[in-house]
């Protein structure tokens, strides 16, 4: 008797392609997987493994749009669902949509609370957005749920290195490696740990060590290369450190470039120098003060400058004294400088601004300082944000009676600093990307400043950086006068604080040190790889009244 073959229904078919796509992705066979789902889903298949398999494939391949899309589609098919979840926030984080990433996030642990992987996710999410303790008590949440999460340990590692918890680092990075060998995140936390001990050829073994295993994800291997140029740097090695930093930023302009292909920081910076030579000073003046807010500071500050010229330790040294409190780098003006600088019309509505638009626009700085947590009734409040240096026609129409310190330091010394330290990059950040590129929006920033002296009404105070360090407790008394608090001695002991502070700059490790003098005149250590740049520096050097080379 003949056998009849049966061919296996749709249903059985779909099954049976999403048990196989089910196992490709739990394989870590991200190909196979998305192979699988494209022929399913061009066959009518509606379901999420397919558009999640797919989704991670993208998101593997760095296409982190078509990703989302993918797992907005799963997500419409599994509402709440917390791994798509999950996946969504990375890919947002990816297109650095940060709030956005956080609400995912956030979901997925509403969605499944005792999800480790959520809670290490959430402190990645955290850590971006420059919440640091948040990130730190996700981590220790993903610890608690799993004990073994390598990643989560690592993590810690990596704050405490960043505190100068060298022990605790250590004894945190050890536990990530017995977990999992090479974890890249806890191997940069030993290393960290031996640059702060100065123990500069043990870091550049294990820094080599790291890249030579080939174990770093994508995003580690440039910070390794930066912490790597200064093991060189601590030794003396100066050509080789100034090599290595050129490889990292080479290699962050590679990974970045395609998003601010359109887009630059200077572009912005010589639209608004061609706007306000052109200008004439009496449409920017008299201010109107908008009126008094409950719940306002005694005194309103703003600390501005440029990146990389001593705000962090100022902002330090400020916020020892009881009377002062501080905010570093939030974003409080984030959104207004779109709306009222980025065209010359938006421009001339910012001189015009009055009565209820200036006093509703304050009203939402005074918010998100409140939604940080401050309180800042009967203190002194000091918003750190260096480059609002190119937002002070908002700070003058929105607070005329603010009181502005400008941090300056040696313009060498500056740019050097911003292209060999670490930030994350965004469209300012990436023009330290390049030394050139560095050094012309560096002279594009003082020539606006410049230019906003002359036409804004601004009660500005100048600070240096090597004054604090050389004459520190002249200098802050002067400074104190200015913004009209007592003199603390508390000040002295300023670098005490710091580890309970949240610090995002790359000078975190140092302004937990005393006063040092080793930062100033570093330039002359790189002046044979600095000589391009210094002719574009040098009209401020000599401005500024800093010794010629």
């Amino acid at each position: 008797m003949a056998t009849i073959e049966t061919r296996p229904s749709a249903e059985q078919w779909a099954a049976a392609i999403i048990g196989d796509i089910s196992q490709a992705v739990a394989a870590g066979d991200l190909a196979r997987a998305q192979q699988l789902a494209g022929a399913a889903i061009m066959h009518g298949v509606r379901h999420p493994t397919c558009f999640n398999a797919r989704g991670l494939w993208m998101q593997q391949t760095g296409r982190h749009d078509l990703a989302l899309e993918d797992f907005q589609r799963a997500l419409a098919l599994k509402p709440n669902d917390p791994i798509i979840l999950n996946a969504i926030a990375m890919s947002l984080l990816k297109l650095n949509r940060v709030p956005e990433a956080a609400k995912a996030i956030d979901a997925a642990i509403a969605a499944d609370p005792n999800n480790a992987q959520s809670h290490y996710r959430k402190g990645i999410v955290a850590a971006t957005a420059g919440n640091h303790d948040v990130a730190q008590a996700a981590y220790e949440r993903a610890v608690e749920i799993d004990p073994n999460h390598a990643e989560a340990t690592a993590s810690l590692a990596s704050i405490a290195a960043r505190k100068g918890e060298g022990d605790k680092s250590r004894a945190l990075a050890k536990r990530a490696l017995e977990l999992k060998p090479h974890q890249p995140t806890a191997l940069l936390a030993e290393a960290i740990v031996d640059l702060g001990e100065k123990k500069y050829a043990d870091a550049e073994a294990r820094l080599n060590r790291i890249l030579n295993e080939g174990y770093l994800y994508n995003e580690a291997r440039s910070a390794v290369l930066g912490l790597l140029g200064d093991a060189y740097d601590g030794q003396k090695r100066y050509a080789e450190a100034f090599a290595t930093y050129c490889k990292e930023n080479e290699e962050l302009r590679r990974e970045h470039g395609h998003r601010f292909a359109n887009s630059r920081g200077a572009d912005a910076a010589r639209n608004l120098i061609a706007y306000f030579e052109s200008t004439p000073k009496d449409i920017w003046g008299p201010p109107d003060d908008g009126g008094s807010l409950p719940g306002a500071p005694t005194e309103h500050v703003f600390l501005l400058g440029f990146m990389r010229s001593g705000t962090t330790l100022l902002e330090q040294v400020l916020a020892s004294n009881p009377r002062i409190v501080a905010l570093e780098e939030k974003g409080l003006l984030h959104g207004l400088g779109d709306v009222f600088m980025t065209s010359n019309l938006g421009l001339d509505a910012l001189a015009a601004i009055h009565g209820e638009e200036l006093r509703r626009n304050r009203e939402t700085y005074w918010q998100r300082v409140r939604n940080h947590g401050v309180d800042v009734a009967g203190k002194i409040f000091v918003d750190k944000q260096p480059l609002n240096t190119i937002k002070l026609p908002l700070i003058a129409k929105f607070f005329p009676k603010a009181k502005i310190l400008f941090a300056l330091r040696d313009p060498r010394d500056v740019v050097f600093s911003c292209f060999r330290r670490h930030f994350r990059i965004n469209v300012t950040m990436f023009e330290f990307l390049d030394l050139a590129d560095s050094a012309r929006f560096y002279a594009s920033t003082m020539r606006l400043a410049e230019l906003y002296r002359e036409k804004l009404q601004l009660d500005l105070f100048e600070t240096r950086y090597e004054e604090i360090v050389s004459n520190f407790e002249e200098h802050v008394r002067a400074l104190c006068r200015f913004i009209g608090v007592e003199w603390s001695d508390k000040m002295r002991e300023f670098n005490k604080i710091a580890p309970n502070v949240d610090i995002r700059s790359p000078s975190a490790t140092q302004v937990r040190r005393p006063l040092y003098n080793e930062g100033m005149a570093q330039w002359r250590k790189y002046e044979k790889e600095l000589a391009p740049i210094l002719p574009i520096l040098q009209p401020w050097v000599e401005k500024f009244g800093y010794p010629p080379a």
